[in-house]
């Protein structure tokens, strides 16, 4: 009788949360209606967050353009690691007199091929601080902004016509420089400097990120270029360092003149005017080699919730990898790049694991390479989301290479399984969406596209 007992009143209770299950639109009995039901209201949310989707609107954004790194530090730092450098905004100025502008307009003028002027390079911090002062501008539309990557860290310099200012009379005022550049009749430009510390015996390379709609793409979070030191857009001028007097550095440091191109290697002009800087301290290297990267940003939704498009539940990136060798003339002139043999493969790294519920990462069609977010983290981390911490873009939550370079990029052959957090027990398979659907991964630029803090929305921009 007891056992009879038992039976019955366990039936009881499996009908009792049954019961309360449905009163919360949940079937305990059916997982796949129930997903089918969480897909349904995601994409009418999305619809309402939105607008319409296209029949034809495709979610795969990203350009896989190769960008180089230094092999040291292509892939960033882990997540809470310390910085290699840290920027200290001064308050001084640098002031450069009319050599440096006649210059400027005499040997690197706009629109012409100056590229034999100068020479690619990287540096190396080896003391305590260096000094970066850009200060001259050519006409331009675009908009930019100096970055640098020191030791694997990225690090902001100084944005476009900020702080530099001219004169072009003894007695007349000060000028803000603007997109038409440093007029060809200024006498003195003054420009900020800023002054950073570093640990010692780091590489360090620059480039630009470029917005061509200009300011106010720039300001409306639209996407943009990388054009970097790494892939000769950026050249030593060692003429303008030897030809001009009113440039003075501190008795013993290295000067570098640095002149930058904006576009990018395809339809560029090379004259490498649009913005030229100067750095003081640590001297300039050549590089023997370095690393190219062409890669995807998946990043995901785990319809933990139906209204949420953060879209930081799963990020990471996807890469063909590959170095080159670099050849350098007796003139310190770069006259050769070759792939090194063996050196291609490709590699995932995990950015993010936003969400409260665990998940496995598949990747491949014929051999599959897996990583799932527990044991290294537990379900319930949200991790580097920006919930309780500031969000490291450069995070390395983990790094493995894809098993017989699986990965196809134009198929997309990466699937995300969610155990479901209720009461179902089910999984959910999250893959790259057909066209003209609701998206719950998109593939992007990882340089243009950074993932959003819990809770906030992508913009509309993103998709339409």
């Amino acid at each position: 009788m007891r056992r009879r007992s038992l039976l019955l009143f366990g039936c009881m209770v499996a009908m009792g949360a049954a019961f309360t299950s449905c009163t919360k639109g949940e079937d305990l009995f059916d997982s796949g209606a129930y997903e089918a039901n969480q897909r349904s209201e995601y994409a009418t949310n999305f619809e309402k967050k939105y607008g319409t989707i296209k029949p034809d609107q495709s979610w795969d954004f990203a350009t896989m353009t190769p960008i180089s790194y230094l092999p040291s530090t292509s892939a960033g730092t882990r997540a809470g690691g310390t910085r290699a450098g840290a920027a200290l905004q001064t308050t001084s100025t640098m002031s450069v007199g009319k050599d440096v502008v006649d210059w400027m307009h005499d040997n690197m003028k706009a629109g012409t091929n100056n590229s034999q002027l100068g020479s690619p390079f990287i540096s190396k911090t080896n003391q305590t601080s260096f000094t970066i002062v850009p200060f001259y501008q050519g006409k331009a539309s675009y908009f930019w902004e100096l970055w640098m990557n020191v030791g694997g860290e990225d690090i902001h310099i100084w944005t476009k016509n900020q702080n530099v200012v001219y004169k072009t009379s003894a007695n007349g005022d000060w000028q803000t420089v603007d997109d038409n550049g440093i007029p060809a009749n200024a006498i003195q430009i003054q420009a900020p400097s800023y002054t950073f510390e570093a640990d010692p015996n780091q590489n360090m390379y620059f480039y630009l990120k470029v917005w061509t709609g200009g300011k106010d793409a720039h300001d409306s979070g639209a996407t943009h270029t990388r054009i970097s030191s790494l892939d000769k857009m950026m050249l030593a001028l060692d003429d303008l360092e030897k030809s001009v007097n009113s440039i003075t550095v501190p008795q013993g440091d290295e000067l570098t003149v640095i002149g930058c191109e904006d576009k990018s290697t395809n339809g560029s002009d090379n004259d490498f005017e649009d913005l030229v800087f100067l750095m003081y301290g640590p001297p300039v290297i050549h590089i023997e080699e370095k690393e190219i990267r062409e890669t995807k940003r998946y990043m995901m939704e785990d319809l933990g919730t139906t209204d949420d498009f953060d879209f930081n539940d799963v990020v990471i990136d996807l890469s063909i990898v590959y170095r080159k060798k670099l050849t350098f003339n007796e003139a310190n002139m770069l006259i050769n790049e070759e792939e090194i043999s063996g050196s291609r493969h490709q590699e995932a790294i995990v950015r993010a694991a936003g969400g409260t519920i665990n998940f496995t990462v598949k990747i491949g069609t014929n051999t599959i390479t897996t990583w799932t977010k527990v044991p290294t983290y537990a379900a319930t981390d949200m991790v580097n989301t920006g919930w309780g911490a500031p969000i490291n873009y450069n995070a390395e939550l983990a790094k493995f290479n894809i098993i017989n370079d699986d990965w196809d990029p134009a198929a997309n052959n990466i699937v995300v399984e969610v155990e479901d957090k209720g009461a179902t027990g089910g999984v959910k398979t999250i893959t790259f969406p057909k066209q003209g659907t609701a998206p719950m991964m998109i593939a992007v630029d990882p340089d243009q596209y950074l993932w959003m803090s819990e809770r906030t929305s992508v913009p509309s921009s993103w998709w339409y």
